[in-house]
């Protein structure tokens, strides 16, 4: 099932310094001017949110924004190895911080094609860069929905009230996350339109550190979020739980709804409804709204050190 697929290996370094560098320049001046676009449009509400949460508090958040999205790119990491395709560890990083950017764009398919694309320079069939992908969803859909119904309930009555019926999700999510399920339906659906099917299945190893991850994703971005609670209200367990069920919860919500670029709007309606009841519903709106500006300034900070750092050419690769 595990085929050896390695990337020539240059002769001391020669093809290295042969091969021209103008796409890779190309590449990061794009994502600066993009992330640099995307901060100017929201220059005034970030400064408005440092003025109402304090310069240090900002900062505090905007650091767990950083970890929480570094995390949940050793999710997509994970999923990658247990199908059997091993990119370098900074290649990989690189490659999914500069196609994050893409999801900012209405519809949630556009990280997804870059990575496909991105694929290719590592001998990975887009087959398996689409799984990875698709898994992917469903486990920050199906952790994050899972820590809310675990948490919120508990932190406010209300957590769960208006939007319950994300729970029912959790029993086909979790049904399309067992390790033969996304790679069947994809060979069934290659087979049918006369394409070699993907040859691997994806390891319960690899699934159970994508959990890992998604766990360790919302406990850091939980954090974030009441970080910026503490602004307005003294943050105890309650207070945690509702922040990082709430942002399990809300990052779910905006993953269902694909139309919303970043989940926009339906991510930060279900963040005020959960804090609501913790803070009132103007500070909830101020927080919420924080929280996206935070992973935004995040997303951009990421993308341009992925897109500028310095990766060997020809990393190797061990695909099925």
């Amino acid at each position: 099932m595990g085929s050896a697929l390695s990337a020539p290996q240059p002769q001391a370094g020669s093809e290295v310094r042969s091969r021209p560098r103008w796409p890779q320049l190309l590449i990061g001046a794009a994502v600066l001017v993009g992330g640099a676009l995307l901060v100017w449009t929201r220059s005034d509400d970030i400064a408005d949110a440092v003025d109402r949460l304090s310069l240090g508090r900002f900062l505090v958040s905007g650091v767990l924004a950083v970890v929480g999205t570094v995390l949940i790119q050793n999710i997509w990491g994970a999923l990658l190895h247990g199908l059997d395709a091993h990119p370098g560890r900074r290649d990989a990083a690189s490659v999914f911080f500069v196609s994050q950017l893409g999801k900012y764009l209405p519809g949630s398919v556009w990280p997804v094609v870059a990575q496909m694309q991105f694929g290719r320079r590592w001998g990975v069939p887009r087959a398996v860069m689409f799984a990875a992908n698709v898994l992917l969803l469903g486990a920050v859909t199906a952790s994050g929905i899972a820590v809310g119904a675990v948490l919120l309930p508990w932190a406010s009555p209300r957590g769960l009230s208006h939007y319950w019926w994300l729970v029912l999700l959790l029993v086909p999510l979790l049904a399309g996350l067992h390790p033969r399920t996304v790679p069947a339906v994809l060979d069934m659906l290659l087979r049918r339109i006369g394409r070699e099917p993907l040859g691997t299945r994806m390891s319960p190893r690899g699934l159970a550190a994508a959990g890992a991850w998604s766990l360790a994703s919302w406990l850091v971005l939980g954090a974030h979020v009441a970080v910026l609670v503490g602004a307005f209200h003294g943050v105890g367990l309650r207070e945690v739980a509702a922040s990082v069920g709430g942002m399990g919860l809300a990052w779910a919500a905006g993953i269902a709804f694909i139309p919303a670029p970043a989940g926009a709007g339906v991510r930060d309606a279900v963040l005020v409804l959960t804090l609501t009841p913790i803070t009132g519903s103007s500070q909830a709106l101020t927080v919420a709204l924080a929280s996206r500006l935070l992973l935004l300034l995040a997303d951009v900070l990421l993308a341009a050190l992925g897109a500028l750092a310095r990766r060997r050419v020809g990393p190797s690769v061990r695909a099925s």
